[in-house]
Parts: C-alpha cells; sequence; structure tokens
C-alpha cells in the first residue's frame, strides 16, 4: 500500500490523519523512502489542519496558527503589492563572483564602479559596507585579514571618507577587530559562532513560515522550480551546488514579503555556504541538505507554516554541525 492509502478523507474534503498512525504502521512500507514519504505527508495534513481550524483526531485542541507568524488581518492576496525584497543588481553579481571562488580584490574594481557611479558620498559609504560586508560573510576575505583604509580606497576607487564610515558599521556588527595599524577581519569563537546560527534559526525558519502563508502561486511554482534544479545537480559541481543553494534560499525570502525581515537575515548570516566549505562537506551531508530542502518545499507547497519552521530550524541546525566541523579550516 502507498503512503496516501494511510490518508482519511473527511467529509469537508481535508485529508485527516494521525503522525502517531503513520508512525506505528511503518513496518508495512516497502522502503525507507516511502515510510519518510507517508511521515511528511501526515504532518503536512496536519500543520494544515491546524491552520485551518480543523480539530485532528489526535490533538488537544485547535489553533488558529498563522497569527503565530503575521498580524491579523494579514491576507495572502496582497503580498503582491507588498514591497519587494530586492537587492541592487551588483550585489547578486558580487555574490555569484564570490561564491564561486572569484578573488575579492580583483573583482571589486568593476563592481565599485557600477556600485559608486553618479551617487552620493553616503552611496559610496555604503556601497564599501556591503561588497566588504559580503566578502566577509563568504569568506573571500579570511579571518585575521587586514583591511587597510588606503588600500581598500584605492582598490574601490572612492575616498578614505567612505571606507572608514563603511569600517565602522562592520565593527559594530562585530565582523572586526583591532589590530596595531587599522582593522582585521574578526574569528568568531565557537560560542559566538553558534550565537550566530541561532540567531539565523530564529530569523530564516520565521521567514520560511511567513513564505508559507504569503507566497503567490508563482512564487511557489519559482520554489518548487529551484528545488527540483537543485536536486538534479552532481555533487562534484560545486559551483551549481552553491549557486543554486543561494538561488532557493532567496526565493523563499522573497516570497515571505518582510523586507525589513529579509534585510537582518542577510545582515546576521556572517558565514555562507561558501565554496571553500563546498568543497570539505561529504555526499551523504550534501544528500541531507538536498532532502531538507525537500522537506522545507513540500512544507510551502502545502502552506503549512508550522512545518515549515520546523524543517527550516532543523536544516540550520544541521549546517551548524557540519559547519562546526570545519570551522578551524576555513
Amino acid at each position: 500500500m502507498g503512503a496516501v492509502g494511510y490518508l482519511h478523507e473527511s467529509p469537508n474534503g481535508y485529508a485527516i490523519v494521525s503522525v502517531r498512525i503513520a508512525c506505528k504502521l511503518a513496518c508495512e512500507f516497502t522502503s525507507v523512502k516511502e515510510f519518510n514519504a507517508a511521515k511528511l505527508c501526515a504532518m503536512v495534513c496536519r500543520s494544515e489542519l491546524r491552520r485551518k481550524k480543523i480539530l485532528l483526531m489526535d490533538a488537544p485542541g485547535m489553533t488558529e496558527v498563522d497569527k503565530d507568524w503575521v498580524i491579523q488581518g494579514d491576507d495572502r492576496s496582497l503580498a503582491p503589492h507588498n514591497t519587494p525584497c530586492t537587492r541592487p543588481a551588483w550585489i547578486d553579481t558580487l555574490e555569484r563572483a564570490l561564491i564561486s571562488g572569484a578573488d575579492f580584490w580583483e573583482t571589486i574594481p568593476a563592481i565599485a564602479k557600477v556600485a559608486v557611479e553618479g551617487r552620493s558620498s553616503q552611496a559610496f559609504a555604503d556601497a564599501a559596507y556591503r561588497c566588504l560586508h559580503l566578502g566577509i560573510s563568504i569568506g573571500s576575505l579570511g579571518t585575521g585579514m587586514p583591511l587597510i583604509e588606503n588600500d581598500i580606497a584605492d582598490v574601490m576607487g572612492v575616498s578614505r571618507t567612505p571606507v572608514r564610515e563603511a569600517l565602522q558599521r562592520l565593527v559594530s556588527d562585530g565582523l572586526l577587530s583591532r589590530r596595531k595599524r587599522g582593522w582585521e577581519v574578526r574569528r568568531l569563537d565557537r560560542d559566538q559562532l553558534r550565537e550566530s546560527y541561532e540567531v539565523r534559526m530564529a530569523l530564516e525558519s520565521f521567514a520560511t513560515a511567513q513564505a508559507a502563508i504569503r507566497a503567490t502561486d508563482e512564487d511557489i511554482r519559482a520554489i518548487v522550480d529551484a528545488n527540483s534544479l537543485r536536486s538534479e545537480i552532481q555533487h562534484g559541481d560545486v559551483l551549481a551546488r552553491l549557486t543554486s543553494n543561494r538561488d532557493f534560499h532567496n526565493r523563499i525570502f522573497k516570497a515571505s514579503y518582510n523586507a525589513r525581515l529579509v534585510s537582518m537575515i542577510r545582515k546576521h548570516t556572517q558565514y555562507y555556504f561558501s565554496y571553500k566549505f563546498a568543497h570539505l562537506i561529504s555526499v551523504s551531508e550534501s544528500t541531507l541538505f538536498q532532502t531538507e530542502h525537500d522537506y522545507i518545499t513540500a512544507a510551502i507547497q502545502s502552506r503549512a507554516p508550522l512545518l515549515a519552521e520546523k524543517h527550516a530550524r532543523a536544516h540550520i541546525a544541521s549546517t551548524y554541525d557540519v559547519y562546526s566541523r570545519f570551522y578551524s579550516l576555513l
């Protein structure tokens, strides 16, 4: 019997199933994959029914779950009219280049020219900050690397003043440490690294839950397509794994339709799934990450915010477990 055979149709058309029952009947499945599919299906149904205020067989009561993630009165149909979570195109260009392993200092001159062209001095400071922050996040500017004000200004083609402002912002973010002459990229200890990932768990899982509520049908198709494309990528194609990973998560963040939240996520994501990190993970670890992406996608597609948040948290925790093992090498 297939996994769907354990879902019972109720008079109102919603499938009602007990997660406990699905687990109890595990011995009847012909494969681990089939059992996992049934368990996931049961969890999606449970979360969705709770969201629709329908009582489950093994639930203690009814819960209006959407209110846990959005302000009352929010409607998914209004999402296209909200301010989209957009970034300047040059940021995306720089991100793609750096996660592909491009040298930061060789890439920056052309990027900076586009970023500051025809803009104010304040825009220069913001461009310098974004470039340096992204370089640190991705690992192109490694821990302990000195950041000299004059050198950065020369490379970016700007004066020292906006660079100085950018460095001060990075100090406030906790990304730089004082050295004898100027600043250097700070190395987080393991406690600080854990704290960074815990912040990501809170922010990114919340955005994923909001995406399950607010995403348009077009957004969901984009997320499903991104996940499907990534699932076909071979482990040895590091560049494709990196770019597809960023694309998948960015599409989810966009679908949250919460620009302020996405901005906070980008600020607190201090360490990316970087080029060097991608070379270190095993095939089994890469497979685990993809399976977690599948679960997240299924939850969003089913409009199940509770489950979407749960799987997003688990995914970040898995990433931390792997990253912390290789931290000394990065």
